[in-house]
């Protein structure tokens, strides 16, 4: 009886905390998209296809004009600053504040699953451009419009040590 009391209550309480923690990412940042409408994530041969269709996000180009790159596929290379997953709500969804190493600005990834990236992580990941999208959880990015890359790929860059 107590095994059966205990595995209900921890269901309950994983529901209840992944609900929780679903809404407040998704009210945390506020994308210009649900998870239903994220490119899937891309592997094998079509993740290879892809990637080559990408070039790399001039930010010289999107901060004269952040509009203009709308729909282009790139890709960016930085470390991981935040890191968030919906939880409890389908499709799941991982939303990354992302540092990029050669400048002071920050872009978001949003990328439709589960990804073991954490924070401190230097990656690249492969998406499709999109401005604006807003942070309202970290407070050095708050009220700030910045880029968005809908992400179908990312990967983990090793950095070699001295």
């Amino acid at each position: 009886m107590k095994k059966s009391y205990f595995l209900i209550l921890g269901i309950l309480a994983g529901f209840v905390v992944g609900y929780c923690v679903s809404e407040l990412l998704t009210e945390g940042v506020p994308l210009p998209s649900s998870g239903d409408d994220l490119p899937q994530p891309l592997t094998g041969t079509e993740a290879a296809r892809y990637k080559e269709e990408c070039s790399a996000l001039d930010l010289s180009t999107s901060g004269e004009d952040p509009y203009v790159l709308n729909g282009q596929r790139v890709w960016v290379e930085g470390t991981v600053y935040k890191k968030g997953e919906s939880y409890g709500i389908r499709p799941q969804e991982t939303f990354i504040a992302l540092k990029i190493n050669t400048t002071p600005e920050y872009i978001l990834l949003s990328y439709a699953g589960t990804t073991p990236i954490k924070i401190g992580d230097r990656i690249r990941a492969y998406g499709e451009y999109f401005y604006p999208a807003e942070d309202t959880t970290t407070p050095e990015l708050k009220n700030k419009e910045l880029p968005m890359i809908k992400v179908v790929y990312i990967e983990k860059i090793r950095v070699k040590g001295p």
